[in-house]
C-alpha cells in the first residue's frame, strides 16, 4: 500500500471518529453525567464480545457513567478498527438504562480472483491493495480498482477492465470478494535500441523484442546492465536515460573509466584477499586519495599477517577510459612477538597479558598498539587508578630469529576509592530502594562503569514503578583520591497502565490474547512488563507481528494499544526420507494452531515406511478448566513389524490401538511435569519362538496406567544446542485399577548436557537409563514394554534393537534394566556441514540384579551432518570396539535429528 492511500485512509478514519463523537455528546447531553448504570442493551454487535466493548468505553452496571470517561472509551473502541458507526443514549435520572448502537464495518474473508489475464492468483493478490481480514471503509473498494488498474498499465496492461463483486457471507459483516480482470490488450516492445555502448546489452537483459513492455522489469534490467559494468571494473557507470516510443525502447548506457588493477611481489598474502580491499568499486570514483587508502588497508593486512615492514608502492597510468593500477609489493619477513613485560606495575603482568590483543608466540601487528595501550589504561581506570598513564611502548627487533620483544612502562599514579554515595530527590521510593539498586558503597573502587550501570539501575528500578520519566543525573566530587558521588533523582509523575487496546484480531478471541497478558489496568507502569507480554504473545505461534503503541496520557494513565498480524493457523507438510532400518519412508501432517479462535490446536499426521503404518489425532488445549494448565490428547493406530536388518525376517509383529490423556505444568522457565493416562489394546502376532519372554507377548493385551514425568531444559537451541541441559525422569504404572491386563513399574531417566569448547565446536554428552518390576501375576514385561538397545539413537555400531539379552536362536528378546552413554564432539564446517566423532556404550539386561558393568559394549565412529529447519540430516558409521564371533566390524545409519 502506497502512502497516498494510507494518508486517504487516515484522513477518513479521523473525520468518521468526530462525527461518532458528535453523535455521542448529542445522545448523551442532559442528567445522566454522574447516574449509576442499572441496565446496558447492546444492538448491533457481532465481531468482538459485549465484555470486550464495555472494557473499552469504561461501562459496567452499578458503575458511575461519566461522560468523559465514555468519550475516551468511544476513542477506544474506534481504535479496533471495526466500527463504522457507534451511539451512546442514556434514560433515566439517578439509575440510568445505557443502549449503546453499532454499526460495524464488513470485513474481507476471501479474495477471489477471476476473468482474462496473464498473472497468477497470488500476484493479483499482492497487487490488489484490500487484503484479507482487512476492514472495509467508505469507497475503499473504488481506490483499490484504480491502484489495480495502476499497476497493470505499469506491467504493460494500459487497457486493463477491473470489476468487483461482494459476496456477502452468512456471518455478520463478513464478506468475499470477487475480482473480475480482463488485462486486454497488452503493450508490446517492438524493437529495443542501446546507445553508448559496443557491448550486447541485448542478451544481458530479460526484456526483448515482442515482450509485454513491462516496467517492472525494465528497472530491474536497468539494474542488470549497471551491475554487468561494475563487474567488468567498470565504476560509476551510467545507465538511462529511457523512453518508449510508439513500441520502441530506447536505452542509453555510459559504461564510465574501467579499472585494471595488477599486484606484483605478494607471496604470502593471496591477491584475491588483497583484491577484497580495494575501495574504487564501492565509492564508484578514482583518486589519488583513494589509492592511498587502498595502500593503507592492504598493508593492515600484512601487519595482521605478522608483516610490520611490509611496503606497498601504487603506479598508476591512464590510456582514454583505461586507468591501469600497479600495486608493488615488498612483504619483509614475518615477525612474531618473543616477550611481553611490563615496569612499574603492582598489578600481576598475566592479568595485563590477558586483556591485550597482542600476545607473546603470535604475529605482531603494529596497528594493535595504541588499541592495547588504550585497553590497559581502561584496565587501570576500572580499578580505581584515574590518573595512570601508559607509556609509549618500546619495541626491540631480532633479525636473526625476526622476532620482537616489547617492554611496556606504566605510571600507575594513586588508586581513588569511593567516600560517599548520595542519594537526593526520592519522594516515591525510599532511599534504601534506590542505594540497593546503585550498589556501590564508600571503600570500593572508583570506577565510570560501575557508576553508569548504577545510573541505569536506578532508572530501571523508577520505571518499574511507573515512573516512566525519571531522570538521574550522577555529579561526582575528587579530593585527595577519593571520591563523592551523588545521584540527583527527578521522579516526574507517576503514571499507571489504562486499558488495552487489541486490534488486527479477527481470527483469535479477545480471551485467548488477554489472558496471556500479565500486564492489568491500574498497575505501574512498566515498558519492561510489556515487552514479556509482547514476547510471550508470540511464543504461541499465532502472530507475525505485534506492535505496541502507547496512547496519549489521562488521568495519569496511558492506555496500550495492541496491534497484531495474524499468521497463517493451517499448515500441511508432507516430507519423505530414508533410513537404514525402515528405508524409505512418507510422513503427511496437517495441523491448525487456533480452533475456535481460543488457540486450540489439532493435528492428523501419517506415516508409512517398509516396515510401519502409523495413524496419530492429537488435540492440545493450553488453558484447561480456565487455568495456564495445558492438556493433549492422543489417539494413536499403528501396525509395524519389527525385523533382523541384516535378512530382513521378521521377528514379530505389533498392531497397537492406544489412547493418551494428560496435563502439563511448567512449574519454572525450565521445569516442567506432566502426567498422562494410557490406555492400549496391542495385539502381537507373527513372532518367533526364542524371543517369546512370557504369555503376553503373543495375542491381544489391554495395557493401561498412568505416567507421570519431570523435565529439567536449559538448553539455548532445541535442534542445535551449544549448551545448556536436558533431562528428565519418568515413571510408568500399570494395574488392574487403571484396566490393565499386566502390572509393572517402569522408571526412566536421562540425563544431556552441551558445551561450546570453541566456536564451532561442540561437547554433547549423554546418560540414560531403565528398569522395569513387574507385580501381582506379571514377571516379565510384555515385549512392546521391553528395553531394546542398538541402532541410530542408542548404541550405533549395532543393528537396530540387537544389543541386549538373546534367545536360543539368537534373536534379541528385550530387557526389564538398560544403561547407556553417548559422546559426542560436533564440529561445524560451515555452509551448514558438520562433523561428528561419537563414543557409545551401554547394553539391556533381563534383570535389575543382572546388570554388570562389563557387559557393556562400546562403539566409536564418525558421522556428517547437514543442518535442515527441523534438526540434522545424518549419516554415522559405528565401529564395535568389543566385536564378537559372527559380528560386524559394524554398522551405517541414516537419519534425522541428533542422536540426543
Amino acid at each position: 500500500m502506497n502512502n497516498k492511500w494510507k494518508i486517504w485512509n487516515r484522513r477518513f478514519i479521523s473525520f468518521s471518529f468526530y462525527c461518532i463523537l458528535l453523535n455521542f455528546l448529542m445522545c448523551f447531553a442532559g442528567d445522566a453525567a454522574g447516574s449509576i448504570v442499572s441496565e446496558i442493551e447492546i444492538k448491533g454487535l457481532y465481531s468482538i464480545g459485549k465484555d470486550e466493548l464495555l472494557y473499552l468505553l469504561d461501562i459496567d452496571r452499578g458503575k458511575t457513567i461519566n461522560e468523559e470517561s465514555v468519550r475516551s472509551g468511544i476513542k477506544r473502541a474506534f481504535l479496533k478498527g471495526i466500527f463504522e458507526d457507534l451511539s451512546i443514549e442514556t434514560t433515566g435520572e439517578e439509575e440510568v438504562k445505557v443502549s449503546i448502537h453499532v454499526k460495524e464495518r464488513n470485513v474481507v474473508n476471501k479474495i477471489y480472483i477471476n476473468g482474462d489475464h496473464p498473472f497468477s492468483g497470488k500476484t493479483m493478490k499482492e497487487l490488489f491493495p484490500l487484503k484479507e481480514n482487512q476492514a472495509m471503509i467508505c469507497d475503499i473498494l473504488n481506490q483499490a480498482e484504480k491502484e489495480l488498474k495502476k499497476e497493470l498499465s505499469l506491467r504493460g496492461f494500459p487497457v486493463a477492465h477491473v470489476k468487483t463483486e461482494i459476496e456477502k457471507l452468512k456471518k455478520p459483516h463478513r464478506i468475499n470478494i470477487h475480482l473480475q480482470i480482463h488485462s486486454g490488450k497488452p503493450v508490446r516492445i517492438k524493437k529495443i535500441n542501446i546507445s553508448g555502448t559496443q557491448e550486447d546489452i541485448k542478451a544481458i537483459i530479460q526484456l526483448s523484442e515482442g515482450d509485454v513492455y513491462d516496467q517492472t522489469i525494465l528497472i530491474e534490467d536497468l539494474d542488470r546492465i549497471k551491475r554487468h559494468f561494475k563487474k567488468k571494473e567498470y565504476f560509476r557507470p551510467v545507465v538511462g536515460p529511457y523512453s518508449f516510443t510508439d513500441g520502441v525502447l530506447n536505452i542509453s548506457v555510459n559504461s564510465g573509466k574501467r579499472l585494471k588493477i595488477s599486484i606484483e611481489g605478494n607471496h604470502k598474502v593471496s591477491s584475491r584477499t588483497l583484491m577484497k580491499e580495494m575501495p574504487f568499486f564501492v565509492f564508484e570514483d578514482f583518486s589519488d586519495d583513494l589509492a592511498e587508502e587502498a595502500v593503507h588497508r592492504m598493508l593492515s593486512v600484512y601487519h595482521i599477517k605478522g608483516h610490520p615492514f611490509a611496503q606497498v608502492a601504487p603506479v598508476i597510468t591512464s590510456k582514454n577510459d583505461l586507468i591501469l593500477l600497479n600495486f608493488f609489493i615488498f612483504e619483509g619477513p614475518g615477525v612474531k612477538i618473543q616477550t611481553i613485560s611490563f615496569t612499574g606495575t603492582s598489578l600481576e603482568e598475566k592479568r595485563l597479558k590477558e586483556i591485550m590483543s597482542l600476545k607473546e608466540g603470535k604475529a605482531y601487528n603494529p596497528d594493535l598498539i595504541d588499541a592495547d595501550g588504550n585497553t590497559l589504561k581502561a584496565f587501570y581506570n576500572a580499578l580505581g587508578y584515574l590518573n595512570a598513564v601508559i607509556e609509549e611502548f618500546q619495541t626491540e627487533y631480532d633479525e636473526e630469529s625476526n622476532t620482537i620483544d616489547i617492554l611496556i612502562r606504566v605510571n600507575e599514579g594513586l588508586k581513588t576509592e569511593i567516600e560517599n554515595v548520595i542519594i537526593t530527590g526520592t519522594k516515591h521510593t525510599t532511599e534504601a530502594d534506590v542505594r540497593k539498586a546503585v550498589n556501590i558503597k564508600p571503600g570500593d573502587t572508583y570506577n565510570e562503569v560501575d557508576i553508569s550501570d548504577a545510573r541505569f539501575r536506578v532508572i530501571e528500578l523508577y520505571n518499574s514503578r511507573g515512573f516512566p520519566d525519571a531522570k538521574v543525573t550522577v555529579m561526582r566530587d575528587f579530593h585527595n583520591n577519593k571520591a563523592s558521588v551523588t545521584f540527583q533523582i527527578e521522579e516526574g509523575d507517576e503514571i499507571h497502565l489504562g486499558k488495552t487496546i487489541i486490534k488486527g484480531n479477527y481470527q483469535t478471541k479477545y480471551g485467548a490474547i488477554k489472558r496471556e497478558l500479565k500486564h492489568e489496568e491500574c498497575m505501574h507502569f512498566n515498558y519492561s512488563l510489556l515487552m514479556e507480554d509482547r514476547r510471550k504473545l508470540y511464543r504461541l505461534g499465532l502472530f507475525t507481528d505485534i506492535d505496541i503503541e502507547l496512547l496519549d496520557r489521562y488521568d495519569n494513565k496511558k492506555d496500550v494499544l495492541m496491534k497484531i498480524q495474524e499468521g497463517k493457523a493451517g499448515a500441511v507438510e508432507l516430507s519423505f526420507g530414508y533410513a537404514e532400518y525402515e528405508r524409505f519412508r512418507g510422513i503427511l501432517d496437517v495441523s491448525y494452531r487456533n480452533l475456535w479462535g481460543m488457540n486450540r490446536q489439532a493435528s492428523v499426521r501419517f506415516e508409512l515406511s517398509s516396515l510401519e503404518r502409523r495413524f496419530i489425532l492429537q488435540y492440545y488445549e493450553p488453558w484447561f478448566l480456565n487455568r495456564p494448565l495445558p492438556f493433549r490428547a492422543f489417539y494413536l493406530h499403528e501396525d509395524k513389524k519389527e525385523i533382523n536388518i541384516d535378512t530382513r525376517e521378521t521377528r514379530y509383529r505389533i498392531k497397537r490401538d492406544t489412547a493418551t490423556a494428560g496435563i502439563e505444568k511448567s512449574l519454572t522457565d525450565k521445569l516442567m511435569s506432566e502426567v498422562y493416562y494410557e490406555f492400549s489394546v496391542v495385539k502381537t502376532f507373527d513372532v518367533k519362538p526364542d524371543v517369546i519372554l512370557t504369555k503376553d507377548d503373543t495375542g491381544t493385551l489391554i495395557i493401561s496406567g498412568l505416567r507421570s514425568g519431570i523435565i529439567y531444559d536449559t538448553r539455548d537451541h532445541p535442534f542445535y544446542p551449544r549448551k545448556g541441559i536436558l533431562s528428565g525422569v519418568s515413571a510408568k504404572i500399570t494395574a488392574p485399577v487403571f484396566l490393565s491386563e499386566t502390572d509393572f513399574l517402569k522408571v526412566m531417566f536421562y540425563f544431556n548436557t552441551y558445551y561450546e569448547i570453541t566456536r564451532g565446536i561442540v561437547l554433547a554428552a549423554s546418560m540414560r537409563g531403565g528398569v522395569a518390576q513387574g507385580f501381582f501375576d506379571t514377571r516379565d514385561l510384555p515385549i512392546v514394554e521391553r528395553f531394546f538397545l542398538g541402532g541410530r539413537t542408542t548404541v550405533r555400531g549395532y543393528e537396530q534393537d540387537s544389543l541386549g539379552p538373546k534367545g536360543v536362536d539368537g534373536t534379541p528378546t528385550g530387557g526389564n534394566a538398560f544403561f547407556m552413554e553417548n559422546l559426542e564432539v560436533r564440529t561445524s564446517l560451515g555452509r551448514g556441514i558438520g562433523l561428528v566423532a561419537f563414543l557409545d556404550g551401554g547394553n539391556a539386561w533381563l534383570d535389575l540384579k543382572d546388570i554388570n558393568p562389563a557387559d557393556f559394549r562400546f562403539t566409536t565412529g564418525l558421522g556428517l551432518r547437514y543442518n535442515t529447519p527441523v534438526g540434522p540430516l545424518r549419516i554415522d558409521y559405528g565401529h564395535k570396539l568389543q566385536r564378537e564371533k559372527d559380528e560386524s566390524k559394524g554398522e551405517l545409519h541414516f537419519s534425522i535429528g541428533h542422536a540426543f
